[in-house]
């Protein structure tokens, strides 16, 4: 469920330009905004907003209030939907619908996976650590690199199907996200693709091996608010960073951002490094294309 501001503002009593203050000054909250860049608002987020009016109400400036509020959602114990998430399917479960290329399995997997929690939870929770899991069983020996490609087949048609139905978000920020030349691994751009259409940024989706050349043209046309480089394995790290330097000279004051496990190096130079965490590198972005 996504809530309004003024639908918040009804359920806990707390005046919509409160909201807006407690969310700009103390972060208690970071709602995802809709194609129109309207606030929406989830169950943790009025159950965070809920919990700091009623301190505020009993005497607690604003300020401590927000602090005992996110020190509070930190040690608080995981919801079921976030047990859930964590704990599976079983990947094995995966593992074995692989080596069958059994397609009705794999939908069934990835069903069980995606249902009743957010795509953030889903994404970070289970199908990351699934998909690392499945390359390790590979590893193992105990899946061809065809059955890896099969499962990977279908994740890529899920995010796609997410990506459409996270909106294109008109009007919007936009952000340019791709991968460097040679670069191809990229399924954990796309879960960040989506996380970033979902803050309400337009995003224009390049792609895996995108060349220099039209990472140029496409910056040219655009004017993109700023551009997100993935950096997936360490052997990409060489021509994203000649990308990050071509880019960077050309247009000096563009934001350039650079994540994924080859980008903790010293050699992306002129680029912001991302959180590890996709969900959280998504909201980075977000909030610096909306501040503007």
């Amino acid at each position: 469920m996504r809530y309004t501001v003024k639908q918040v503002a009804e359920a806990t009593g707390i005046p919509a330009a409160t909201l807006r203050a407690w969310e700009r000054r103390y972060a208690v909250v970071e709602p995802q905004r809709s194609s129109s860049q309207y606030r929406l608002y989830d169950e943790d987020d009025v159950r965070r907003l809920t919990h700091m009016a009623e301190l505020v109400r009993h005497g607690t400036p604003a300020s401590l209030a927000a602090t005992q509020v996110r020190s509070a959602d930190a040690e608080r114990a995981p919801t079921e939907a976030e047990r859930r998430t964590g704990l599976g399917p079983p990947v094995a479960d995966l593992i074995r619908a692989a080596q069958r290329y059994d397609d009705t399995a794999v939908s069934q997997v990835l069903d069980r996976a995606l249902a009743g929690v957010s795509f953030e939870q889903a994404l970070e929770g289970w199908l990351m650590p699934a998909l690392t899991e499945l390359g390790r069983a590979w590893e193992r020996g105990e899946l061809d690199v065809s059955g890896e490609h099969f499962v990977s087949a279908a994740v890529h048609r899920r995010l796609a199907s997410a990506f459409d139905a996270a909106g294109p978000n008109s009007g919007a920020p936009v952000a340019l996200v791709g991968l460097p030349p040679g670069a191809l691994h990229l399924l954990g751009t796309m879960g960040f693709a989506v996380c970033l259409r979902r803050q309400g940024i337009d995003v224009r989706f390049l792609g895996a091996d995108v060349p220099h050349e039209s990472w140029e043209h496409s910056v040219d046309a655009l004017r993109p608010g700023g551009v997100v480089i993935s950096v997936p394995m360490p052997r990409d790290t060489a021509p994203a960073a000649r990308l990050v330097d071509s880019l960077h000279a050309a247009h000096p004051q563009l934001p350039l951002w650079v994540g994924g496990h080859g980008a903790a190096t010293e050699q992306l130079r002129g680029s912001r490094h991302l959180p590890d965490s996709v969900v959280e590198a998504a909201r980075t972005v977000a909030r610096r294309l909306h501040q503007g």
